[in-house]
């Protein structure tokens, strides 16, 4: 039988975790696990607290580190609370960069250790965001930059300003004008004119003309990809075909000697 808090009780009154309890480590889940290959340094908590947080919740495990999993007062439960803690630890300091993890305070829970990353790295002030912004303004596509290293630049930039300015979203319940569909599409819609904006003009003028031609347009995704098939297009058209090894072989081959006829005058008598 299966319990509300991810235990099963066998019939012999013996208890174990579901395996889809956020209380179950599996056989890899060792505290020397490297959770995310971002580490944390002083500048970029951000997209870390981001890696961080999605390999948690793909463990069903950021319960912990967000105070939404409490301490169980069960003495089954709280054996296993306590050596997830301790394994969510070591995970956190695995994922912190050598450079400021002797600055860190010991912690054996988790959501205390979470919370004081985010105390001490997480800035949210006015000059960071305008930091950001300025640098999203300046983003473009220079001369050698693919397509895909330009909207990667783009994409880590939106992701660091969506995490300090949200999108709007209904906090009441009841509310049925879709605000938050409404201004989700409206952000689609700035970061594609950005992503336009910013693009070499001299190889995508004709593909940007194209786009902000249709009604309506394309969502970002969408454009991205159309300007992505331009390139490859481009880079096909550029590149001569390869001859047949076949033919070269052939080419390279030295021409055949032609064969002299010689006449001897020695006779058998």
């Amino acid at each position: 039988m299966t319990n509300g808090d991810g235990t099963i009780i066998n019939t012999s009154s013996t208890k174990t975790i579901d395996v889809l309890s956020p209380y179950y480590l599996g056989s890899h889940d060792v505290p020397s696990l490297s959770i995310t290959h971002v580490l944390l340094r002083s500048d970029n908590y951000e997209e870390w607290s981001r890696s961080v947080k999605q390999s948690l919740k793909s463990r069903r495990k950021y319960g912990f580190v967000d105070g939404s999993i409490k301490q169980p007062t069960d003495e089954f439960l709280l054996d296993q609370w306590v050596v997830v803690n301790c394994t969510l630890v070591q995970w956190l300091m695995r994922s912190i960069d050598s450079s400021i993890k002797h600055s860190i305070s010991y912690f054996e829970e988790a959501r205390l250790l979470w919370d004081d990353l985010a105390e001490r790295f997480s800035s949210v002030d006015g000059a960071k965001i305008h930091g950001l912004k300025a640098r999203l303004h300046d983003c473009i596509q220079t001369k050698g930059m693919s397509v895909t290293d330009y909207f990667g630049q783009l994409k880590t930039l939106w992701d660091d300003i969506a995490a300090h300015e949200p999108v709007f979203a209904c906090t009441c319940g009841n509310c049925t004008c879709e605000i938050t569909k409404n201004a989700l599409a409206r952000q689609d819609s700035e970061r594609l004119h950005k992503f336009l904006m910013g693009l070499d003009l001299s190889i995508y003028a004709n593909i940007r003309s194209h786009i902000l031609a249709l009604d309506p347009l394309p969502p970002l995704n969408r454009a991205s990809q159309m300007v992505l098939q331009e390139e490859r297009l481009r880079t096909g058209a550029t590149v001569a075909p390869a001859a047949p090894t076949e033919v070269m072989a052939y080419a390279l081959r030295p021409p055949p000697v032609p064969a002299t006829t010689v006449v001897s005058d020695w006779k058998v008598s």
